[in-house]
């Protein structure tokens, strides 16, 4: 077994995704930050933890690609209410149109790698 442990592109992005956000939450009203930001921050944490999960998987073995599709499922439900409240944020004015066409293109890219992973889990349960 390989003893080196590397994270897949997905963690990386969605790091670079958080290093982008924090700034903005700093800036919301203290009201939104403290009801929604802290719940995108709450969604990227769980996201990148999920990452590690569905990375840390036994992937020659159904069930760890059982498992590493839930995990990935998971991810995928945590994008979109990240979605979800940047799209409330900008609609509330609390964020720039320019913010969130930066951070739209990069979540849709995370969601795209995290639904390439998933087809790769369950190609595997094909075999």
């Amino acid at each position: 077994m390989d003893s080196t442990f590397k994270h897949p592109q997905i963690f990386a992005d969605m790091l670079l995704f958080s290093q982008i956000y924090y700034p903005l939450h700093s800036n919301f009203p203290r009201s939104f930050r403290f009801a929604v930001g802290e719940r995108i921050l709450s969604e990227i944490s769980e996201a990148l933890r999920l990452i590690v999960l569905a990375n840390s998987v036994d992937k020659k073995s159904e069930r760890g690609c059982h498992d590493g599709c839930r995990y990935i499922r998971q991810i995928r439900a945590s994008i979109e209410v990240i979605r979800g409240f940047l799209l409330m944020a900008w609609k509330l004015k609390n964020i720039s149109h320019g913010a969130l066409g930066e951070l739209s293109p990069r979540l849709e890219a995370i969601s795209k790698q995290a639904a390439r992973w998933e087809q790769w889990f369950v190609g595997k349960l094909s075999v």
